[in-house]
């Protein structure tokens, strides 16, 4: 078994292990989109979307828990694997991000948090690389990106990490975050 082979295991197994500790939180589907959410991976050095693990037919929610169609597969997720390898090329290290709703109550919580979080204009009619070079604190980019939602398009955020297990721990706190406040509003009601 050649290198390749064991960073393609070990991605696989990341995104297994990510769908799993989504799949075990009571809140963790608050944050999934309309459009539903994905979570990819890459190994490293990847070059192109086959490179880039992601869970084919996306995630989605049964009875207030996520669930994945199917297991994770190599090409899965062309549009969320496009931004990762945008981000790889400044961040090499970052080899993984899963798309979370966006609200300004969200992203007010992750910069609460300590998170940096920044704002992609997509309307600008820039490239999704020049967004991200707008927005390099020296050579680091932050951790959280968000797009408001236009007339058909849904905004989302997009959480980055090492890899799928550190990303999903980013959302999970997130999602307890959002948790607290909404019962936090609840109880003041």
């Amino acid at each position: 078994m050649g290198r390749d082979d064991v960073d393609r295991y070990y991605v696989l197994g990341q995104l297994v292990e990510g769908v799993r500790m989504l799949s075990e939180s009571e809140n963790a589907y608050k944050l999934l989109m309309e459009v539903r959410s994905n979570l990819v991976m890459a190994i490293p050095h990847a070059n192109n979307i086959n490179d880039v693990a992601g869970i084919p037919g996306r995630l989605t929610e049964v009875f207030g828990k996520i669930t994945a169609p199917s297991y994770p597969a190599w090409g899965a997720s062309k549009n969320t694997a496009t931004i990762l390898l945008a981000i790889m090329n400044y961040e090499p290290i970052r080899r993984a991000l899963m798309e979370i709703k966006y609200s300004t109550e969200i992203v007010k919580l992750i910069r609460e948090d300590g998170i940096r979080i920044e704002k992609l204009n997509v309307e600008s009619g820039r490239s999704f690389i020049e967004n991200l070079n707008s927005i390099l604190v020296g050579d680091k980019l932050p951790v959280a990106f968000y797009l408001e939602g236009a007339f058909a398009r849904e905004g989302s955020i997009i959480i980055s990490g090492e890899n799928a297990v550190n990303v999903v721990e980013n959302v999970l706190r997130i999602a307890r975050l959002l948790n607290i406040k909404s019962r936090g509003l609840e109880e003041h009601l």
